[in-house]
């Protein structure tokens, strides 16, 4: 590589990425389907662009496959397919596990108020629950060591990987402990 393209690099951009507003994202639509050569009335494209918020590759995903459905049933490209697409793509995200929902099931099921997993007290009932959902969020989601540690309070990854091999440990010698881990794997896993 060229020295002047090593320090462009060097440089870096700072830039604020945040979730599009509705005019973005009708407008993405809009462009999306002037590419490929689709019309499809304002409405639907208002109806998409208003209910999916979270990303635009989720998006443009329901307006692929609302546009598949419709060539493959031969039907008409509008609003009443738009809200069926919707809804089954709505459903899919909804099964996914989440950091947020592990953190949720075993603060209510240690009956401990949902900010005390984040904190730093090292009692050991709020420990060993922070230590189960950390080791449940490494088993259930796709997320790094890194992610998880920094939404348990900002620990890091180590502190990650401790967590998970005590709960491993603590399963094999506490038939009680190892009740609890078990039964929260099936209360998760019944969400996946």
């Amino acid at each position: 590589m060229e020295d002047r393209l090593t320090s462009r690099f060097k440089w870096g951009l700072s830039a604020d990425l945040q979730v599009p507003d509705l005019e973005t994202r009708i407008a993405i639509l809009e462009k999306k389907m002037y590419s490929e050569g689709i019309e499809i009335s304002r409405e639907v494209i208002e109806y998409i662009a208003y209910h999916i918020k979270t990303s635009v590759r989720e998006m443009q995903g329901v307006l692929i496959s609302m546009l598949a459905h419709a060539s493959l049933c031969r039907k008409d490209v509008d609003v009443e397919l738009a809200k069926n697409t919707i809804k089954n793509f709505i459903h899919e995200v909804s099964n996914q596990v989440t950091i947020d929902l592990i953190h949720k099931t075993v603060c209510e099921y240690f009956k401990l108020p949902n900010e005390s997993l984040m904190g730093q007290s090292r009692k050991r009932e709020i420990a060993q629950a922070r230590q189960i959902a950390m080791y449940l969020s490494k088993k259930f989601t796709e997320n790094s060591l890194k992610a998880i540690g920094g939404y348990f309070g900002g620990r890091d990854h180590s502190t990650v990987i401790h967590a998970c091999q005590a709960v491993l440990n603590l399963m094999e010698t506490d038939r009680y402990f190892q009740n609890y881990v078990i039964d929260l794997e099936r209360q998760i896993g019944s969400n996946a």
